[in-house]
């Protein structure tokens, strides 16, 4: 068994490799030994994890690091739209500040380390999603949306306070009062292939293939990540107060009940928003152009994505 740790030593604001050197050895009695490759950039991750699938050079890759880094990591399992592997698995090793999809694969195996020290694995869904016309083609193995989400983010990352979900909870009510819904046109295709279209002011769309974001906020506690679906929850035409008053919701997995939400399944969306929103990706913000008109283009690649579970 050979194994790979690519590391983000920039993850949680540099924090990152001083925590993996504190955990390091325990980890190497857990799981066996492994070889290190750190991170230079952005994209870097990327790369690297091509380069080790393309070679066949590796039984495991485990990313230390954030959700971002994992991001990274799925994106490199892909060139020109074809999967690289279905036998080589990728494992998380949690060091990021939200940790979210790390939440969803905890949440299905709390004996995770054994799973990684067995090299147990099962292959998963991943979206793609892509600006009009197909530009820059993007995957998300976790959640992605468009609206008060990107905004909360870009906010958040901009700010030294960042860690757990305190810190979310209060980008996201400081974002919201200075957030103006759009209008914001939708095509869903559900897994029967028929589609529908609606019309709403946009407060949040989220697209699912796992179920927490945000530090815990739990869109999707009905996701499962290998049905061949994208669970969908838009949040929309409610007032900003309601939203504050029933934020607890978010976190308890009782969303269906929040005021102002719509949940869908689905394999391909389109949305067309009136203005211009923010878009993030498994966390990240996608740098679009805060001031340009886009449309939003989302689809499911079925059990495309080898993952330790």
């Amino acid at each position: 068994m050979k194994r790979v740790v690519i590391l983000n030593p920039r993850s949680r604001n540099g924090l990152a490799a001083k925590a993996f050197e504190r955990l390091r050895g325990g980890l190497e009695q857990e799981i066996g030994a492994f070889d290190l490759l750190l991170t230079e950039g952005p994209g870097d991750c990327t790369k690297k994890v091509r380069g080790i699938l393309k070679a066949q050079s590796a039984d495991q890759i485990l990313i230390a690091g954030g959700d971002g880094s994992v991001n990274e990591a799925v994106n490199g399992y892909f060139e020109d739209g074809t999967p690289l592997s279905a036998r080589i698995p990728l494992g998380v090793i949690n060091l990021g500040s939200g940790g979210d999809f790390y939440r969803t694969l905890l949440k299905r195996n709390p004996q995770y380390t054994q799973a990684l020290q067995a090299n147990r694995y099962r292959l998963i869904d991943c979206g793609l999603t892509a600006l009009g016309n197909g530009k820059d083609p993007r995957y998300f193995i976790n959640i992605t949306s468009i609206g008060l989400g990107g905004n909360v983010n870009r906010q958040m990352k901009r700010s030294a306070f960042q860690q757990g979900k305190a810190a979310y909870f209060w980008h996201s009510l400081t974002s919201l009062f200075r957030y103006s819904p759009p209008r914001c046109r939708f095509r869903i295709k559900n897994g029967s292939g028929s589609w529908e279209e609606l019309e709403v002011g946009l407060v949040n769309f989220f697209v699912c293939n796992a179920e927490y974001s945000g530090g815990g906020m739990h869109w999707a506690p009905r996701s499962d990540a290998a049905d061949g679906l994208l669970d969908l929850v838009l949040v929309s035409d409610v007032s900003k107060w309601r939203l504050v008053m029933e934020s607890s919701r978010v976190y308890s997995g009782e969303i269906a009940k929040m005021t102002g939400v719509r949940e869908f399944r689905a394999t391909e969306i389109e949305a067309y928003p009136a203005s211009p929103v923010s878009h993030e990706i498994d966390g990240e913000i996608r740098e679009v152009g805060e001031s340009l008109l886009q449309e939003f283009h989302f689809r499911v690649v079925p059990r495309s994505i080898p993952v330790i579970f």
